[in-house]
This record gives structure tokens, sequence and C-alpha cells, in this order.
């Protein structure tokens, strides 16, 4: 029996780190709203508390223990400040209009510092609507700022424990989560093998889009590591150094999955062999799987095991391969061989937890403990020009406007205005504009549905366990899909006001024309206030990133970098086209008459992710061989018109200058080809490749530069 609630422990809550959020909120709502309504039969404090767990665990952040009890320290102050000030001037609209005011644009502002705050922040503003939802059920000033206190406290206790019992537990979710990212974009890759044009166009975006959410999870692991280091003390660096290498790891598997070795559809069209072209997509299929089972294992404390049947694939593609030994792709394939197997070693060599990875074995990771976690200064926020003083404005004017509607129409339970519109609330107009399809949508199927269940268990009990499922539910979806996160924070909020007056039914008309209202008034304000259009980031983010390419593959092929330069170039290379990418996927939502040089974005977002998939593949086999000379000066070549086209995005370019590099460029083909014939020249075909972007980048320029200087 023991063994059967360990297995269920291990598989449903610790492999699954959304399962155990979810229900470690709903255990500290339990502990405080069942004595409540049970034994006190009190709804009221049962109800309060349950909103202060809520509002912890949405603030909560992924850091050390000791940091977390610093920022749940600071999270229960000021809990308790901000929900006594509403209370005391809540009576009075035009005092507490103001203190709206200064409360929510400090709040945002503060929360603009780093990544903790920024949660702590968010969770003192839902006590602030919680405080204004509840206040006419409050027989005493203080009891708000108590319960909500109280609940808060609750969790904390339950979240710290866990965390001091499992002080790594948060950096190998993120890891975890990091690897399991990297899976799926290996496993959507393997359609490339075979592929037709066509297809690999969409596969390609696809791909792209897929790279935002491991180039994001790899800026959290960074963060939350530097943490580790802040906070950690001497004894346990080498503990946080462990989980280093792991983040080193998941790069250098990163740069694997990202390199293209060449245009697929012409290897599908060219190869004749089929079954191996059919091959190469089922070993990365393997891969994948294996990088799943690897980041499980990193989750639940278990040691990986490196499935039998990936080893039998690489076996089976290295006597296909052999066999095509004469044939003219066999040193492209061997190539993309050399690095599928790359991954499959990387994977094999943690089985025996002797993993030292050849990039980071030469790497002092100590010097990375001195490192501390990004942060802003105030001075810097107070700024206009800084997007976080642009969504402090408007989130202040959207609540300001909120409680004017709330007041002018005397909506009693008006502060889902306020409440919405910070939850819709987003730095650019096109996340607000989705996020608020999310909500409303999810609103309305919520009230549907939550009617229909409270009905069906019209008892206390069951009105109970209601609202203990859908905040389970909604904790559980929240990071999954918002829309039925919506559904589920509906229902609770349906259950709760059941308990607290016998009126869930009741309030939820209210809640929808609430939810339109909030919603609404957020898309507004994102539309007209300082709106920061995509267009006109798109220039500086291409600048960037052509920049960032350029560094990168010049660290690749230049002798003197250092590994740690190297990989930090790298991984600034990818965030560079991680924003260039983001950029282009926001636009499509902005409005029409706002998707200025759309198609033009799109080209560059591609030819920007080919140049880095290109730039990958040579990047990973840098240390297989040296260069020959005629290799180095193509790669010398090749930078300079990378070079030349940052140039051009700043207008500093020479009308000689780019002549000259246009008959160069097109010498290329003719260079190409007698290096290929040469067996010295074993990486010429990916030099060519970086070659043939840079100068596709090169022809559009021209249109660059007028976008520039739209």
């Amino acid at each position: 029996m023991n063994r059967i609630i360990k297995d269920i422990w291990i598989n449903v809550f610790w492999k699954n780190p959304d399962h155990l959020w979810a229900l470690k909120v709903t255990v500290s709502i339990a502990f405080l709203l069942i004595p409540a309504e049970l034994i006190f039969h009190n709804s009221f404090i049962g109800t309060t508390v349950a909103l202060g767990v809520v509002a912890m665990a949405l603030g909560e952040t992924d850091v050390h223990p000791r940091g977390r009890l610093k920022s749940a320290a600071v999270a229960l102050i000021l809990f308790f400040i901000t929900s006594s000030v509403t209370v005391i001037f809540l009576p009075y609209p035009i005092r507490f209009a103001v203190v709206l005011a200064v409360l929510s644009f400090s709040l945002i502002l503060t929360g603009g510092i780093d990544s903790r705050l920024q949660g702590v922040t968010f969770g003192t503003m839902l006590i602030l609507v919680y405080t204004m939802l509840g206040a006419e059920n409050s027989e005493k000033w203080f009891y708000q700022p108590i319960f909500l206190t109280v609940g808060a406290f609750s969790y904390s206790v339950v979240s710290i424990l866990l965390l001091y019992y499992r002080p790594y537990r948060l950096l190998k979710e993120q890891l975890a989560r990091g690897f399991h990212y990297l899976a799926e974009y290996i496993n959507l890759k393997a359609d490339l093998f075979p592929s037709k044009q066509q297809v690999q166009t969409q596969i390609r975006t696809q791909l792209a889009q897929k790279n935002i959410e491991l180039a994001q999870q790899i800026e959290t692991c960074k963060t939350n590591l530097y943490s580790y280091s802040e906070e950690s003390s001497r004894d346990a660096l080498p503990m946080v150094d462990r989980y280093y290498r792991k983040w080193f790891l998941l790069q250098a598997m990163q740069e694997r999955a990202i390199s293209s070795h060449e245009q697929y559809d012409l290897l599908s069209r060219q190869v004749k062999n089929s079954e191996l072209l059919d091959g190469f997509g089922q070993l990365m299929r393997e891969i994948a799987s294996a990088m799943h089972l690897y980041a499980d294992s990193l989750l639940t404390d278990q040691p990986y095991k490196h499935p039998l049947s990936l080893k039998w694939t690489v076996s089976a593609m290295q006597k296909m391969l052999e066999a095509e030994k004469d044939g003219p792709h066999y040193l492209t394939l061997s190539l993309l061989m050399r690095n599928l197997t790359g991954l499959e070693e990387n994977l094999r060599q943690e089985e025996s937890s002797v993993q030292e990875d050849q990039d980071t074995a030469r790497l002092d990771v100590a010097v990375f403990h001195s490192r501390k976690p990004e942060r802003n200064s105030l001075k810097t926020l107070l700024n206009p020009a800084h997007p976080r003083f642009r969504f402090a404005v408007r989130l202040s004017l959207a609540w300001l406007l909120g409680y004017g509607i709330m007041l002018y129409l005397n909506f009693g339970k008006g502060a889902w205005i306020l409440m919405t519109s910070l939850i819709v609330f987003q730095q650019t107009y096109s996340a607000t504009r989705l996020r608020l399809f999310h909500r409303v949508f999810g609103t309305l199927l919520g009230v549907v549905l939550g009617i229909t269940l409270a009905q069906l268990l019209p008892t206390l009990s069951g009105q109970i366990l209601l609202l203990l499922s859908s905040i389970y539910l909604f904790f559980y979806w929240l990071k999954k899909n918002y829309t039925v996160a919506a559904i589920f924070i509906t229902i609770f909020v349906l259950a709760a006001f059941n308990l607290l007056s016998n009126q869930g039914a009741a309030v939820m008309l209210p809640r929808i024309i609430d939810t339109v209202t909030g919603g609404a008034l957020a898309y507004l304000a994102v539309r007209f206030i300082w709106p920061d259009w995509q267009y006109k980031q798109l220039p500086g983010l291409l600048l960037n990133a052509v920049v960032k390419n350029r560094r990168y593959f010049e660290s690749i092929y230049d002798g003197s970098i250092t590994e740690e330069a190297y990989l930090h170039n790298r991984r600034t290379a990818y965030n560079a086209d991680n924003a260039l990418t983001s950029a282009w996927k926001w636009m499509r939502l902005e409005p029409k008459s706002r998707r200025r040089y759309q198609d033009k974005a799109f080209n560059l977002t591609n030819l920007n992710h080919a140049l880095l998939s290109y730039i990958s593949a040579f990047g990973v086999h840098k240390s297989s061989e040296y260069l020959s000379e005629r290799e180095l000066d193509l790669c010398r070549d090749v930078s300079d018109v990378l070079r030349l086209v940052s140039e051009m995005l700043t207008n500093n370019a020479d009308e000689r200058q780019i002549e000259d590099s246009f008959r160069k460029t097109n010498c290329w083909d003719e260079q190409i080809d007698q290096m290929m014939g040469d067996t010295g020249n074993r990486r010429a075909r990916l030099i060519y490749n970086i070659a043939h972007v840079a100068r596709e980048l090169l022809t559009e320029a021209k249109g660059i530069v007028g976008l520039y200087k739209a």
C-alpha cells in the first residue's frame, strides 16, 4: 500500500509541478476554510483567508528558500498595510481615488526592479481588490487585513516548509521544464525528415515560435541560478555548481537541436535513400522521447535510464549511413549524424552521472557565483520612455476609470472591473488582446458550468468541495491554458459567494458585465495610451540580432575567444533571435493599419532564424578539427558582410563598400565549389550556408534601411 501511494505521489505530483502547485494552494485553503465553515460557522473568515492564500500563491516567485522567506515577509507586510489603507479610505471616494492611483502606479513601478518584487507587488494589488470586494461583509475594519494576511501566511508556511525539505526542487523544476521544451522542439523538427519545400516554411515558423518558449525558460533558469548563488552559503555552492552544469548542458543541446546542416527540402529531393531520411526523423523522435525521460528523472530524483531503443536506432543509422559513403551528400549527412549522436551521447553520459560536457568541463563555474540577478534601479524606471513606466501609467488610468464607472453606475461588486483590468493588462497590445479573449470567453463558460454544478451540489459540504476542486483546477491550468483557468476561477467565485451569502448565481451577471468592462478598459488603455507597435521595435531588434549573430559566428572561428565568452555570445544571439521572433508573432495580432512591413518582417525573421540555425551547426562542430586557411578567409568575408549589414541599418555604410561586398559575394559560389573539391575543407559547406543567408540579408538591406527610417 505504501508503495502504491508513493508511486501515485511521484507520478501525479512530484513529476508534475503544476499539480504540486495546485495541491499546495488547495491544502492551504482547506486547512483554514473547513474549520471556519464546519466549526466556527463563519463563511466570511473562510472565504477571506482563502483569498489571502490565492494572492500569495499568485505572487510567489521561484527563488532560494532563504530568498523566498524574505519575499514572503515583505509580501505579508505589504498585504496588511495595503488592505488596511484600502479599508480606511474606501468610504471616502475622492481620497480613495488618490490612494488607488498612487498605490497602483508605485506598485507596478516597484515590480519592475526584479522578478521577485514583481510577484510580491502583483499579489499586493490583488489584496487591494479583494479588500474592496469584501468590504461590505466585514464588521470591523481590521478583520480583512488580518484574515487576508493569515491566509497568505498559511500558504507561505506550507510552501516554504516544502522548499526547505527539497531546497533544490525549484531549480530541478525549471531545468526539467527547459529539457521538456527542448524535447518538443526536436520532436517537431523531426517532421523535416523528409519534407517538401511548401511544408518546410510552416515547420520552420513553428520551430522559431517553439524556440521562444525554450529561450525564455533558459533565461528563467539563469535568474534562479543567480538567486541561488546569491543566497547559498559557501558550503552549498558545489551543489549549485551541479545545476549550473545542467544549465550549460541544456544550452549546448539547444545549439545542437537548433542547428541546420542543409536546406532539408533539397536533401529530401536529392538523397535517393528515403529510408535514410526517415531514419533521421525517427532518431530525432527517439532522442526527444529520451529527453522527456531525463527531464522526469530530474523531478523525481530517480536515476535516468537511457533507452535501449535509442542505442539500437543510432547503431542502425550508422550502418545505413556507411552504405552511402560514396554518395554526393555523405559529408553533410555525416555531420548531421555526428550532431545527433552528440545529443545521444549527452543523454547517455547522464545515465552514469559522470556527465562533464566538453564545453562546460573547461569552464570555471565558480565565476558565475559572483553574478547578481538582473535588477533595474528606480531611476531607470522613472523614465517616460521605459516600457514599465508606460505600463504603470496605463494600468493606473484604467483603474481610475474603472473606479469612476463603479461609483457612477453604482456597481455593488464593481471592484471586479479593477480585477479584470489587472489580470488582462500585459506589456503589449497583442498580448493584452489575447488575454482579454481568454478571460471573457472563460468567464462565460465558467458561469454556465458553475451554475450547473452549484445546483447539483446545493449542500454546504458540496459547495466546499466545489470551491476546493475549482481552485485546484485553476492553479493546475493557469500556466497551461488561461481560458480553462478562467473557467475554474469563475466557479471558485460562485462557490465562495454561495458560502458567504448564498448568492453565487446572483452575482454572475454583474461579474460578466464587470469582466467585459474591465477588459474593455484594459484594451482601450493599451491601444491608445503610448502604444508600442511592433513595427517600431522591429528595426532595432533586427540590428541587435545581426550584431549578436556576427559575434556568435566570430566566437566559433576565432581561437582567442574564451569558453565563457563563447557561451555568453551564443546565449545572447539566441535571446536576440527570440526577441525578433516574438515581435513578428505579436505583430500579427495588431490592428491592420499598424502591421506595417508585415511581409518584410516575416522574411527578416525567417532569414535571421535561418542564419542562427546555420551558425549553430557550425558551432556544434567547432572543436572537431582545425579550419583550413581558405575556410578562415571565407569566415572573415562573411563576418565583414554581416558587419556591413549592421552598418547599413544605422546608415553608416559607404556606397563603395556596399558595391564591393556585392561583387565579392557574387564570387562565393565559385569559391565554395573549388573548396568542396578539397577534402581538407570539411566544413566549407557549413560556412557556405551561413554565407548564403548573409548574402540574402545584404540584398534586402536597402529595404531594411527604409524600414529603419520609418
